[in-house]
Formats: structure tokens, C-alpha cells, sequence
């Protein structure tokens, strides 16, 4: 995008989708609480690829640039379409890479997905079929110059080991630690395996989950994540990208997220 400003290492931004209102709304709601950056989830609806056509794609781009807002991220979840699943993949690897296109039209540098368990449960061995998805997802990123930040719901060394086995240099993580504290996984046993594949960093809290009730999301620094015990380390790795605040459980999101960017902005000057 002509004349965007690069993200800077404190860039705070929130993904608009947790908003809960039309895109426009959402995308001048962020500007007039004064958020940096801004996460767009473009799978379905107004911005998605089949929506915007060359010409919407460049007034999109002038419209954020025109608000002060860095568009750090396309967001392409999935939930019903597992890379894991041999009738799905397909589609999930044709939306995500035209997600990834338009990434590229309106000068976004990084699309990311939670793309769900990647091994399996039993044994830890990783899907084939799912190896080849990302391949073939990387190959395009790679010929768009975008950055594909997987989130996946497995354990820490199975994201690194995908990584390896892929083998694809715009292949990177986005690192939600909320997720892996839902799923009884502590976020900081893993993440200094990671110093130059996080591109993109989810600040949300969460509850873990145990055998009577799953895991929860719950408001910055209301739940168990280490908050600065993660950002102390992205500080120590360098981290340069953006840090994009989630509630999407959220009742009363425009309060929840000016809280939690408080409470980021707090822990951010301790570290």
C-alpha cells in the first residue's frame, strides 16, 4: 500500500472482526479510539477476495491509510476446513491463497490462520496431507512476498517441527498464548525456540480448561497467561512486529479492548 507506515516494534492494534459490527464501522471505530494497527479478517463478507474487485482493493487500502491505521494482518480462519481433512483441503488451500493475493493488492505483509491440530493426537506424528497444503500455501506467499503466521492448536514442538519440515521461508507463527493456556499448554516452554519465525503476536488471556469445563477467554491480565513473562522474552527475541489485541468473547468490546491495551501498555514498560 503507497505511503503506509512500516509497524513499528510497539505498533498496538486490535482485529476488527471482535467489533462485532460492519467493516467501515469497525475500521473507524479503531482509528477513533486511537489503536495503531489493525488485524482484518477477510475470509467472507465486504472484504473478502471475491468481494473486492482491483479497483475496491485500492480504495480499501487508501480508506485505512486515510484513517492512521497500518494494516498489519489478513486474517484467513477457517474453522470447518482443516488442512487435516482430504475433502476440505483443497478449498481451504485455494480461499487461503487468494486471501493471500490480496494480501499482496493492498500491500499487507503478513496473512495469518489458526489452522488447527497439524499431528496426530495419539502418536504426535504430523499429517502429510497437511504438510503438503502448507507447501503449496508457501510457494504462494513466497511468490507474493507475504508472511503465512500459522497458529496451530498443537504443542509447541510440533508447530517447530512443522516448520522444518516444511521448509518454506515464508512460512512463520503467529504466537497466541491464550490458545495454548486453553489447551493446558505453557506458552513460555516453547517460545524461545522461535526468535525469527514470530511475525505476529495475539495479546489475549485465557483461562485453561479442565476435565468439568473447557478453556475460556478472559480479559488482559484476568487469566492465567504469563502476559509479562511472554512479553519479556518477544523483547529479548527482537520481536518487531505489531501486537494485536483479541477479545472475542467479549460483551462489551470497545470497554474490553481499551482495558486490555491499558493493561498491555502497563506490562509493556515493565519490560
Amino acid at each position: 500500500m503507497a505511503g503506509a507506515r512500516i509497524v513499528a516494534k510497539t505498533s498496538i492494534g486490535l482485529d476488527i472482526g471482535d467489533l462485532a459490527s460492519p467493516p467501515k464501522d469497525a475500521l473507524n471505530a479503531a482509528a477513533a479510539m486511537s489503536f495503531d494497527a489493525v488485524e482484518v479478517p477477510t475470509v467472507s463478507g465486504d472484504l473478502s477476495p471475491e468481494s473486492l474487485t482491483p479497483s475496491g482493493r485500492r480504495h480499501f487500502a487508501r480508506f485505512v491509510s486515510g484513517l492512521g491505521l497500518d494494516l498489519a494482518a489478513l486474517q484467513a480462519d477457517m474453522p470447518g476446513m482443516r488442512l487435516t481433512d482430504s475433502a476440505r483441503a483443497d478449498e481451504r488451500i485455494a480461499r487461503t491463497t487468494r486471501i493471500i493475493e490480496l494480501a499482496r493488492d493492498v500491500g499487507v505483509g503478513v496473512v495469518t490462520a489458526s489452522v488447527g491440530a497439524l499431528a496426530h493426537p495419539d502418536t504426535g506424528e504430523l499429517s502429510s496431507l497437511a504438510m503438503e497444503g502448507l507447501s503449496r500455501i508457501g510457494e504462494v506467499a513466497d511468490a507474493c512476498r507475504v508472511r503465512f503466521a500459522i497458529r496451530s492448536s498443537d504443542p509447541g514442538d510440533c508447530i517447530y517441527e512443522t516448520l522444518q519440515a516444511v521448509g518454506c521461508p515464508s512460512l512463520k507463527v503467529g504466537w497466541d498464548p491464550a490458545a495454548m493456556v486453553m489447551r493446558g499448554i505453557n506458552p513460555l516452554d516453547a517460545i524461545e525456540r522461535y526468535a525469527e519465525h514470530i511475525t505476529l503476536f495475539h495479546a489475549r488471556d485465557a483461562l485453561a480448561g479442565g476435565q468439568e469445563r473447557a478453556g475460556q477467554e478472559t480479559g488482559l491480565g484476568e487469566g492465567e497467561v504469563d502476559l509479562l513473562g511472554v512479553l519479556d522474552v518477544l523483547r529479548s527475541l527482537e520481536y518487531g512486529g505489531p501486537y494485536i489485541l483479541r477479545r472475542a468473547d467479549g460483551q462489551r468490546p470497545v470497554e474490553e479492548l481499551l482495558a486490555g491495551r491499558d493493561t498491555l501498555l502497563r506490562e509493556l514498560r515493565r519490560t
